[in-house]
């Protein structure tokens, strides 16, 4: 399907522009919010939509732990192929429409590129981020010659050969750099402010903040590659650019969408994903945050609600499938006990079910300090360490009290739709959160996995895909993943590296497909080059 996707549509979609199959006249502005438009509507993987919660984000807060699950043999590692597949198509349903602003740039004169290059620059940032996030997944990938059918018309020339995923990663880590620095260089005129003012859905037109998401992007790309494998030196070099240059550095400077706020209105589907999936606390997660003794992470009372008994539990990989079975209640997990009676804690509701101003994070400050927390304590950059831990603990606790108080631009929004009635905190402020994360630095021996659990905590439910990248390439944090031996197909038996490749790619791109398979054997056990 890599080679044979094209541009598409849907409502949302041809309300904002034209259709470019029905049309000759739609410029690069519009291309690029159909970019936009591609990945973050319908079943998307851009906003926390039902979908990517309830198929493709259950997949990997499972194995990340980011959320409580039953412990049901034969079913705890597998990955679905329809649920890898519909994000591999959505993937090159996006590239496509890239392509197609690609063509319509490059068949442009000078004077019009010297207008449009913005517009294809940003379109290129929100691509790559998509892009490195596939491959973190899948591992080696059609890209370079991928999605060419709208542009060729050439069927056959369209099978799509497998990029390595060495060679993709530094493609990224080239492109975000030079991308910056064109960026950087570019002087918007009046029309280009107006123009991404109203068609720029990511950023709102802050044309600052893509800036800082490119080289943010860019920082986010070299840690993950720069442990192990071939791209290192690479790697470490980008990071001590990237260190130098403007990043993503506070709470209020986060890439995020909004529900309700930008005229997609996921959030009822939303709300029922936690209904069926992903709304009670892992234990391990609770154990984070109760790292310190006899004080609780900030975050805590804004991300879960206490059980009948005031206290804060979370389903164990311990625990026994019958033990899960007897302590689930009725309204979430679809157990015996009465609501009122529930033993496991679950997400509050103000901030999570209940919340039809949800916020989507693209790339927030917390992970930016986190990432440079870590480059730091790796002696892959200067600075403190310390100091980038705390700035990623307060970057954190705001925005999950802003999520709680339904915050957006500064006025808070209320919602009647919470049910059980969550609970609505107050911002205990900066040096109340400054003195926990200190204490929980000195509480770890071990300050790289200081710096990684409490990312992960901050990933959450919310950005699950991101904490299994990091668990695979760091370790941390340290979980308990016993064998599934009822499994029937071995392969799922144990955690898994990586995702397979879909069924539908295999049969609709069988040459490549088999090529690349002798490089890469497209097993769940088969582990990336940078994993750790």
């Amino acid at each position: 399907m890599a080679g044979l996707a094209s541009s598409c549509s849907d409502d949302q979609y041809t309300t904002l522009y034209d259709d470019p199959n029905k049309t000759n006249n739609v410029g690069c502005d519009k291309l690029m919010t159909g970019v936009f438009i591609q990945e973050s509507t319908g079943r998307n993987y851009a906003y926390n939509t039902y979908w990517r919660m309830y198929t493709w984000d259950n997949i990997f807060a499972k194995y990340a732990q980011t959320v409580g699950y039953n412990n049901e043999s034969g079913s705890v590692y597998y990955a679905a192929d329809s649920y890898a597949d519909d994000r591999w198509e959505n993937f090159y349903i996006m590239l496509a429409q890239f392509r197609t602003l690609e063509n319509k740039y490059n068949s442009e004169s000078k004077e019009e590129q010297a207008n449009d290059k913005v517009y294809k620059d940003l379109a290129e940032v929100y691509v790559l981020d998509q892009l490195t996030q596939m491959v973190d997944i899948f591992g080696d990938m059609p890209f370079s010659k991928a999605s060419t059918l709208g542009q060729t018309n050439q069927l056959l020339a369209s099978m799509a050969p497998y990029d390595n995923d060495v060679d993709i990663y530094r493609h990224a880590l080239n492109r975000l750099g030079e991308l910056y620095k064109d960026l950087s260089a570019t002087k918007l005129t009046s029309l280009q402010t107006k123009v991404l003012s109203a068609q720029d859905f990511v950023a709102k037109g802050n044309f600052t903040k893509w800036i800082a998401y490119t080289n943010s992007l860019r920082l986010r790309v070299a840690m993950h590659v720069a442990a192990q494998g071939d791209l290192t030196t690479e790697a470490r070099a980008a990071i001590k650019e990237c260190m130098t240059r403007p990043l993503i550095d506070s709470d209020d400077k986060n890439v995020e969408l909004y529900a309700d706020l930008d005229g997609f209105n996921y959030w009822e589907n939303f709300r029922d994903s936690y209904k069926d999936v992903n709304n009670v606390a892992s234990q391990p997660m609770i154990d984070a945050m109760q790292k310190v003794a006899g004080t609780d992470d900030p975050r805590l009372q804004v991300m879960y609600q206490k059980n009948s008994e005031g206290k804060f539990v979370g389903k164990s990989r311990t625990e026994t499938a019958n033990f899960q079975s007897t302590h689930s209640s009725s309204w979430n997990e679809g157990g015996n006990l009465n609501w009122g009676k529930h033993y496991y804690s679950y997400l509050d509701s103000c901030t999570f079910t209940g919340n039809n101003y949800f916020i989507s994070p693209v790339m927030t400050a917390a992970e930016v300090h986190f990432l440079k927390a870590e480059a730091i304590q790796n002696s892959w950059a200067s600075g403190n360490a310390k100091d980038e831990f705390v700035k990623g603990m307060i970057a954190s606790t705001r925005f999950y009290y802003r999520q709680n108080n339904h915050e957006y631009e500064g006025a808070k929004h209320p919602s009647t739709k919470m049910t059980p009635t969550g609970t609505v905190a107050d911002y205990p402020g900066d040096a109340a959160v400054t003195a926990y994360a200190e204490k929980v630095w000195d509480a770890y021996s071990n300050k790289l996995e200081a710096i990684m659990t409490e990312k992960w905590v901050h990933f959450g439910v919310i950005q699950p895909t991101q904490a299994w990248t990091d668990i695979r390439r760091t370790g941390f944090p340290v979980l308990s993943y016993p064998a599934d031996n009822q499994q029937q197909n071995q392969e799922f038996r144990n955690l898994p590296n990586r995702v397979m490749w879909p069924n539908t790619e295999k049969a609709s791109n069988a040459a490549n497909y088999e090529a690349a398979e002798k490089v890469q054997p497209n097993k769940p056990s088969t582990k990336l080059f940078w994993a750790k």
